[in-house]
């Protein structure tokens, strides 16, 4: 059975472990790859950017009740933040670089701008 490479599908020769036909091919393979992680890199942080933009917005400094329509219809993506955290009282914090909120279970999320 012939080993073909992962870049171009030629046959591949010699050791029994090699994947790519060429250097040139490899270099491609790989170059690709780190292409795609990239543009994965990009779209998460452009989201990111947005979420804490939104939150800046409501908040304007202190404390915020917005209800979690509120926060979709502007773009809000509840699915990315950059760290979840518990408070004392047990409550899920997520947080989006300096801000922090929580979602109620009546639809209401909770915002606080952390002070510095």
């Amino acid at each position: 059975m012939d080993r073909k490479c992962r870049e171009c599908d030629r046959v591949v020769f010699g050791r029994v472990d090699k994947i790519f036909c060429s250097d040139e091919c490899r270099n491609a393979y790989n170059n690709a790859r780190e292409r795609e992680r990239k543009h994965e890199t990009i779209e998460i942080d452009r989201i990111l950017k947005k979420n804490l933009r939104i939150l800046k917005e409501l908040t304007a400094g202190g404390y915020k009740r917005v209800a979690q329509e509120t926060l979709s219809s502007m773009g809000f993506d509840f699915r990315y933040v950059t760290s979840v955290k518990f408070s004392k009282g047990g409550k899920i914090l997520m947080q989006c670089y300096n801000y922090s909120y929580v979602n109620s279970s009546k639809g209401i999320v909770y915002i606080r701008e952390k002070n510095n």
